[in-house]
């Protein structure tokens, strides 16, 4: 049977964190952006099950806001998602973001944004406690394919909690 995994990520939204833990240790927290007031970030417990690299953006098009936007391709300078995506309630996930100042912010569309390299970091972490079986070498090769969307499954999902508080 699958062992569940040690690793876990919290989302304070409150505090726009994303906190690493190993165990119940906290390994590293991060500075995230989150969902507006008009567009909030959903809090829950879900299971992180996927991981993607240069991700491909398809914008929501029953959303008002998305109406007018572009399909973004892997690697474009315009695409919202930066280089990595974990994905874990879609469309609702984790990613990176061509807009770093907005990290800390209360200004995304739902979605969790942090910055390309934590993220990527984070995405190496999920792989290993969740059995995805992808080295470092790996990880390197795909991003140096920056146009080629790569889909890793997660064999053994990760935690994530997403909660509000003050």
């Amino acid at each position: 049977a699958p062992q569940p995994s040690d690793l876990r990520l919290e989302v304070n939204l409150a505090q726009r964190k994303l906190t690493v833990f190993k165990g119940n240790q906290p390994t590293g927290s991060y500075p995230v952006a989150v969902g507006s007031t008009e567009w909030p970030t959903p809090t829950g417990e879900w299971t992180i099950g996927q991981v993607i690299f240069n991700p491909r953006w398809v914008p929501p098009k029953e959303e008002s806001w998305a109406e007018d936007e572009e399909i973004a391709e892997p690697g474009a300078p315009d695409n919202p998602l930066g280089q990595v995506q974990l994905v874990y309630d879609a469309p609702n996930s984790v990613h990176g973001t061509n807009e770093p100042a907005s990290l800390g912010k209360a200004v995304s569309h739902g979605s969790i944004r942090i910055a390309n390299d934590v993220g990527i970091e984070i995405a190496k972490q999920v792989m290993q406690a969740g059995g995805a079986g992808k080295d470092d070498a790996w990880v390197q090769n795909a991003l140096a394919n920056k146009t080629k969307r790569e889909e890793v499954v997660i064999p053994n999902p990760v935690p994530i909690r997403v909660v509000g508080g003050s």
